[in-house]
This record gives structure tokens, C-alpha cells and sequence, in this order.
């Protein structure tokens, strides 16, 4: 991984005033957790004497995310030229419709791309189909690099998914009304994750070979997912007015 562009002050705060004015999506997890979900910045307000960065709260985030206060939070996004940033602050106030993160000392600009994950519509999924059968798993999330899966089927042969094995495989999504196929040529399992609660296990796979034309239809269905969610949050918005 090349080192960051360390961005501050003047620079930094028009790149906030950018996030702010185009509306783009943030990723905000909560460090020590597995907690994060997706939100925009509504603006900048002073809590307790401090500027805040004032975003919207996380959607897909869970309750327990209102006891976050204090904590430490990880935030990504990508500007409109398909550059990455990422930062850290903290959490300096939470209510049920906002969440307020002191302003950041830095934002890093990193040209790399391979690590913004969304969450993609319903009934998005991946299709293993090889010498050794057919598999479908469910999509909790995608990347330019790769895609979390789960197998609701709560099945699991070590033999053919194990971490390392090289796959070819299809992302099944629907935009437009319309079923897309997205063929990746290889697709290697770097984690395999049984969840306790359900007993499924869930499958990170990152893409390791494909076409510049994949590569471009990955980027767009990602971007695609970002608009639908940014639509969707505006409704909300008008609805409550």
C-alpha cells in the first residue's frame, strides 16, 4: 500500500464543504466493533464547545450505536473522480437522528482503490458453477477488490471452500429492471466466517483476475448502489417535512 496524501486545514475543510454540498456517502464503522453503516454530512455544529462533523445516522447501523459516544470511528468515501479518503476521529455526541464526530486533525487521500464495501440491493448474489457443482450465496456486500458473501443453507464442504481456493464466478445483480451478469475470471477465498447466531457461514472472496470491461461494470454497479441509497435517504428526508 502506497503511503497517503495527508490533507489539512484550508484544503481540508473545502473537501468537507464538498461532502457536504454533493452529498456523498460516507462508511462509518465504529473501531472495536462490527458496526457501520452508511451516512451523508448534513453540515458542521459545535457540541460541548467542539465543531463537529454532523452526519446523518448510519443507515444499517445497529441500536447499539446510539452508546458509541466517546469511541473511536473510521470513515471512508470516494469523490466524484474515484479517488479514496479515509479518517479518524471520535465520537463526541449521538442522538437518535444524528451522530456527531469531532472534527478531524487529517483526512488521508489514498489512490488505491479496493477497499470502499456497500450493500447492495436484495437478491444480489454470486454463482459458482464448476467441475465440482453449482453454488449460490447471498452478497452482504461488494467492492471494486472483491465481495462478502453468505450461504443461507448453513452448508459447508471444507473440500471445495477452503481459504485459498481459486474460483471463476458470476455476480448476478438486477439494475434497471433488467438481470446483469458480471463474470469474474478468478476469485480467490482469503476468509471463511461461521456466524454463530445462524450457523451460516459468510465467504470473502477477492477478485484476483478480471477484464478492464468487469472491472468497469463492478465500479459502475458500485456506484449505482451508492445513488440508490443517497435517492432513497432524500425521500426520507422530504417525507419528514
Amino acid at each position: 500500500m502506497e503511503d497517503p496524501e495527508i490533507i489539512t486545514g484550508e484544503r481540508m475543510l473545502g473537501l468537507i464543504d464538498m461532502l457536504k454540498r454533493e452529498r456523498i456517502a460516507l462508511k462509518l464503522n465504529i473501531a472495536g466493533s462490527n458496526n457501520e453503516g452508511l451516512s451523508i454530512l448534513l453540515g458542521i455544529k459545535k457540541v460541548n464547545g467542539n465543531p463537529c462533523l454532523m452526519l446523518d445516522f448510519p443507515a444499517g447501523a445497529h441500536l447499539d450505536m446510539l452508546f458509541a459516544h466517546e469511541k473511536k470511528a473510521n470513515i471512508e468515501f470516494i469523490d466524484k473522480k474515484k479517488i479514496h479518503y479515509n479518517f479518524r476521529s471520535t465520537v463526541e455526541d449521538i442522538t437518535p437522528r444524528n451522530i456527531y464526530i469531532l472534527m478531524p486533525k487529517a483526512i488521508n487521500r489514498i489512490q488505491r482503490r479496493r477497499f470502499f464495501r456497500i450493500s447492495p440491493p436484495l437478491g444480489t448474489k454470486i454463482i459458482i458453477n464448476d467441475e465440482l457443482g453449482k453454488f449460490e450465496f447471498s452478497v452482504i456486500n461488494i467492492s471494486e477488490g472483491g465481495v462478502l458473501t453468505t450461504n443461507p443453507a448453513a452448508f459447508h464442504d471444507e473440500r471445495i471452500f477452503f481459504q485459498g481456493a481459486e474460483k471463476s464466478l458470476a455476480v448476478v445483480c438486477r439494475e434497471d429492471g433488467k438481470t446483469h451478469i458480471i463474470n469474474i475470471k478468478k476469485a480467490q477465498l482469503k476468509r471463511i466466517n461461521k456466524v454463530l447466531e445462524t450457523h451460516h457461514y459468510n465467504y470473502a472472496f477477492d477478485f484476483i483476475d478480471c477484464g478492464r470491461q468487469e472491472e468497469n461494470e463492478i465500479r459502475n454497479f458500485i456506484y449505482s448502489c451508492q445513488r440508490r441509497f443517497l435517492e432513497k435517504r432524500q425521500t426520507q428526508e422530504e417525507d419528514m417535512f
